[in-house]
């Protein structure tokens, strides 16, 4: 998948919108990754967040992913691993 996003990244990279789409995936990974973070340090499988946020496992998976997730998906899944979500801009 990381090959594929990669080579995807290489044949966008000087087109028009390429700096913002490049944050854009920085931003989703930057979150997924914490969010898989939160959940390995809680102790807890995808299927287990997946029973307390009354959804599937592949949906928890696709959060893990970086798949286009809003604040609230967010906020539900740290609540899944008894964290609490804080935004910072800095």
């Amino acid at each position: 998948m990381k090959r594929a996003t990669e080579e995807q990244a290489k044949e966008t990279r000087g087109l028009p919108g390429y700096d913002e789409l490049k944050r854009k995936f920085e931003l989703e990974y930057q979150v997924a990754s914490e969010l898989a973070a939160a959940r390995k340090e809680a102790g807890l499988t995808q299927a287990e967040i997946a029973t307390r946020m009354g959804t599937t496992q592949s949906v928890v998976s696709r959060i893990e992913r970086g798949a286009n997730i809003s604040l609230e998906t967010i906020a539900r899944y740290a609540d899944a691993c008894g964290k609490r979500l804080e935004l910072h801009v800095t």
